[in-house]
């Protein structure tokens, strides 16, 4: 067999003479029982005469003559290579070279995507076939891609053509005939459909040509995305259309599976765009049958690496390009390769679309040189990179489909890329349904807003009226002249009045008016709501009726002027005697009494409100959509939570939110100096801060879309 390296090595040093009589025999006995042993040798034997004849003429002074093989006895070589070449594979079988040879030959990848001028021919060459060679527009170790002009059907293609060092190698000629028969196999929209393969009449090199998808690769559109974003552009449609063409990427690797074959070597590079939107998949060129034989030279990478080696594709035992490489790929271990490489590749290039890097990007970012070996063990030995840890805006549901893709061990990966594929397209589509259901919850949430800044609001102007009647004033004159009938009457009158108001207001829990001596107050009339019967309105005899020393709240209503009100929350309120519990949250209202006969102070009327009932029922009217909405005092403890339905939930009560959500974290900055938060990525949560007194008092809605906060 002409891959057994031991009887290669035979007969090439036979052919040079340097065998032992041992050899020699071995040698001849081979020959004798195998013809293909024999080609070999006679092929052999060709090359060595052709060297031989050169390097005789050169001795003997012939100037014509140039050190190494003549035009002419290349071409012959090259022809014998590919005649033998041919009918070698009628047996199934390929003269190859060893991978330790002085003569290895190692391919790179190369892409459609170098810029060309369209129509400029100051490239042109002639060929012996229907193509007009106009520009290159690509090179590799492998091939050349040119574009060309079909001048039978008057068309621009892409012709890649093998190249004149790389075709010396039978393993080459090999190669290059496969990568055009899977390309050929593989008859998708979203493949590079290919028109013809042959061989170069002139240059006898082989060539196939496939349809020009133009310049444009995905690397462009995930660069001006990024750059778009940077300048604070609204790119959700850029980033709708990035991933819709992911997902034709995803059907091409598909189709590829389905018929047995893995590309290995997928990134941002090898993805064509049109201007319409067709997605094209190129470079097939280390494509593999699944489950076939595949050898492969090795690769040495002991220099260290430049950038553009980095992003080269290599050929051997290290297959694929490191940067987007699998664990399997960088160790080398080509038993591991199969199916779900592909979908490590996939996943690759979305970490390069939400990030605008390569996967293993910030492993040589950090100014330090690295040798092959050393970014190949950083990539084979994980854990994979987490998109999230380069651009912490990226939407977390997105983040998990490229995690579970990128995955370290294979089988922790999606196994199928329709699975993949169907994940990116229920989070599309749930994207656009998840943006409406934000949006209706931010309208929702900030007309509460405004409807609780109206019932403060509304507040300050009924405490106001309740300290202007007459009866006020009634009782003002009947203290001053003591007159205990007088004062009894004007309180009845008083506190019908007051019940009236509560009765109307069910959000009131009390009103109240009381005399200030000193530092000390004493209760005239009030009037409360029962807290087991909120429609049970009544009045606090007089012998009941609460007097003690002045609290803040009573304070800073006594401190202002006429008619200015007071507004506190639940800190700065009275609760001694009070029907509400101390631990509701209340809002206290307080605006100054003067004595108008002699306008010295004469005390205050007070109003509670239930806060806790006051944003329920606003809740229960207008609040429709799917979540948790929690309400947040002035030091973001939760006051309370309430579900889609208006139902309190009792459970997180008096938590801080940051013990809930590690992200509360992020959101409070924003929401202290813009009043709003908007989480535009994931949709999740919703933030709005309520002033209810101006630099004082503010409230918080926090809105979580998911059943509970991120966590």
């Amino acid at each position: 067999m002409l891959n057994d390296r031991n009887k290669s090595e035979l007969i090439s040093k036979s052919v040079s003479g340097t065998l032992n009589a041992a050899q020699q025999q071995q040698i001849e006995a081979s020959m004798a029982t195998c013809k293909e042993s024999k080609a070999y040798a006679q092929l052999s034997q060709l090359i060595q005469d052709s060297l031989s004849d050169v390097a005789q003429k050169s001795r003997m002074g012939d100037s014509s003559i140039a050190p190494g093989l003549s035009d002419d006895a290349r071409n012959k070589i090259k022809q014998c290579l590919l005649t033998e070449s041919a009918r070698l594979q009628s047996f199934n079988l390929s003269a190859t070279v060893s991978q330790n040879s002085d003569s290895t030959f190692t391919e790179r990848s190369i892409t459609q995507s170098s810029p060309a001028v369209d129509g400029d021919e100051s490239e042109q060459r002639s060929t012996k076939t229907r193509f007009s060679l106009l520009k290159e527009i690509g090179r590799g170790g492998l091939g050349t891609v040119w574009l060309a002009r079909d001048e039978m059907l008057k068309r621009k293609v892409a012709l890649k053509e093998m190249n004149p060092e790389a075709a010396e190698f039978p393993r080459a000629w090999e190669r290059f005939q496969r990568e055009a028969e899977i390309t050929g196999q593989l008859e998708h929209p979203n493949v590079v459909p290919l028109y013809e393969f042959g061989v170069d009449g002139i240059t006898g090199q082989p060539f196939y040509a496939m349809r020009f998808v133009g310049k444009r690769t995905l690397v462009d559109a995930i660069e001006e995305y990024h750059d778009r974003r940077a300048t604070g552009e609204d790119v959700t449609m850029v980033l709708h259309r990035l991933l819709t063409a992911f997902i034709g990427v995803c059907q091409a690797i598909a189709y590829a599976h389905s018929r047995n074959v893995i590309h290995r070597d997928l990134k941002p590079e090898n993805v064509a765009l049109d201007s319409f939107g067709q997605v094209i998949v190129l470079d097939w060129g280390l494509a593999k049958i699944a489950d076939d034989l595949d050898p492969s030279g090795g690769i040495s990478g002991d220099s260290l690496l430049s950038d553009s080696a980095i992003n080269r594709t290599m050929a051997g035992e290290i297959i694929g390009t490191p940067l987007y490489m699998a664990p399997e790929q960088a160790a080398g271990d080509l038993e591991k390769v199969d199916q779900r490489t592909d979908i490590y590749g996939l996943g690759a290039i979305l970490f390069a679309m939400l990030t605008g890097n390569a996967p293993h990007q910030k492993s040589v970012s950090s100014g330090q040189k690295l040798s092959m070996p050393a970014l190949l063990k950083i990539v084979s030995e994980g854990p994979s990179p987490r998109p999230r840890d380069n651009a912490i805006s990226i939407p977390a549901d997105l983040e998990a489909i490229c995690v579970k893709a990128m995955q370290f061990k294979s089988h922790s990966r999606y196994q199928t890329v329709t699975e993949m594929s169907d994940a990116m397209q229920r989070w599309i589509a749930g994207r656009s349904e998840r943006r409406q259901q934000y949006a209706n919850a931010r309208s929702e949430c900030r007309e509460l807003r405004s409807t609780m800044l109206s019932s403060v609001r509304d507040l300050e102007r009924n405490v106001r009226f309740m300290s202007c009647l007459p009866p006020i004033q009634g009782i003002v004159d009947a203290e001053a002249s003591r007159g205990s009938e007088t004062l009894a009457t004007w309180r009845e009158r008083l506190a019908v009045i007051y019940g009236g108001l509560l009765r109307t207001n069910c959000d009131f829990c009390s009103v109240s008016f009381s005399q200030v001596k000193g530092d000390n107050y004493q209760e005239l009339v009030r009037i409360e709501r029962q807290t087991s019967d909120v429609f049970n309105v009544r009045g606090i005899p007089a012998s009941r009726l609460e007097a003690g020393s002045l609290t803040t709240c009573m304070q800073k209503a006594l401190d202002g002027k006429p008619d200015e009100v007071y507004v506190a929350l639940s800190a700065d309120c009275p609760t001694k005697g009070r029907s509400e519990a101390p631990s509701s949250s209340r809002l206290a209202a307080g605006v100054p009494v003067f004595d108008t006969v002699t306008e010295e102070l004469f005390g205050f009327v007070m109003i509670e409100a239930s806060l806790d009932r006051l944003i329920e029922g606003q809740i229960r009217d207008r609040f429709r959509t799917s979540g948790r909405l929690f309400v947040l005092d002035n030091d973001c403890q939760i006051l309370l939570q309430m579900d889609r339905n208006g139902s309190r939930i009792h459970k997180d009560d008096g938590k801080s939110m940051s013990a809930l959500s590690p992200h509360w974290d992020n959101v409070l900055p924003v929401l202290k100096s813009d009043g709003e938060f908007l989480d535009e990525n994931d949709h999740a949560m919703y933030a709005t801060k309520i002033d209810l007194v101006p630099g004082r008092y503010s409230l918080a809605l926090a809105l979580c879309l998911a059943e509970q906060p991120h966590s």
